[in-house]
């Protein structure tokens, strides 16, 4: 068995948030750092990093933190408006107090951005997946409320618990014209 790489961590974070319809890039913020990836679409820009210990996770958090919002203040008189968020992973496990005092300050310190912090990644990439996925739900739940009624989002559920679409298309008349469902 082959242990990931960061690299390999990092393609993973990028590509799974690729298929999600993310532009992604590596992006060399800091000299003595690897190219951390820089994900964005037009709601959300996300700088991520993985580490391999947690000491230097807490001490590149903060430079890191203030390159991504330099770099957000600078695209300020663009027209983009983004939610941005620094993830971090690291892949050893906290085992003390100190340690998850730091986490705890970490990510609820918000001055510069809001950030993601996992802790006891090992080698799963299947975990950085994981990491990704509040992005990736949100801008699915993005599409399907944009292209999808709610109202036919509820008659397809009530149809699949047993319900009659006939009765059911009756009732959405009724309530699309503002009638009395007394009668239905």
């Amino acid at each position: 068995m082959t242990i990931p790489t960061s690299d390999s961590f990092r393609d993973t974070f990028a590509r799974t948030l690729s298929e999600a319809g993310f532009q992604t890039k590596a992006w060399q913020i800091v000299t003595d750092m690897e190219p951390l990836v820089l994900a964005e679409n037009p709601y959300y820009i996300i700088a991520f990093q993985v580490f391999d210990i947690w000491d230097e996770l807490v001490k590149a958090a903060g430079k890191v933190e203030l390159a991504l919002s330099d770099l957000i203040t600078k695209s300020a008189p663009t027209d983009k408006t983004w939610d941005a968020y620094l993830v971090l992973v690291c892949r050893n496990e906290l085992h003390d107090y100190e340690e998850l005092n730091e986490l705890s300050n970490l990510i609820y310190d918000t001055r510069f951005t809001r950030k993601i912090v996992r802790a006891g990644l090992g080698n799963s990439l299947d975990k950085v997946k994981e990491t990704a996925k509040p992005f990736i739900s949100l801008e699915r739940a993005r599409y399907t409320a944009k292209h999808r009624n709610p109202l036919d989002l509820l008659a397809d559920k009530l149809v699949e618990s047993g319900w009659d679409r006939y009765e059911i298309r009756k009732l959405q008349t009724v309530f699309k014209e503002r009638g009395s469902l007394e009668n239905v």
